[in-house]
């Protein structure tokens, strides 16, 4: 399958874009208040993966869109779990 050219200049916007969103996330994982930076770390993660989905496409790579896919569900996973324990608290 191949990606027509306009799409493939489309993905690197979005790639660009997925780098410079990670800038203030970078920024937050030097925090002293451990909960933002869990927080960070799991948007960090999240980026990673997104990033890792988004160039799959790009390079016409499987095996990175897979990658990319496990690990942004596994970040929504544990966003999850996080979530739930804070309404239980609560």
């Amino acid at each position: 399958m191949d990606i027509p050219l306009a799409f493939r200049w489309i993905f690197v916007a979005l790639v660009l874009l997925q780098l410079i969103a990670l800038v203030p996330v970078l920024r937050r994982l030097r925090d002293p208040a451990s909960e933002r930076r869990t927080e960070a770390r799991l948007r960090l993660l999240d980026g990673a993966g997104s990033l890792m989905f988004l160039a799959g496409f790009v390079f016409g790579a499987p095996v990175l869109v897979l990658a990319g896919l496990v690990c942004v569900g596994a970040v929504y996973a544990a966003k999850g779990v996080l979530w739930y324990r804070a309404r239980e608290r609560t």
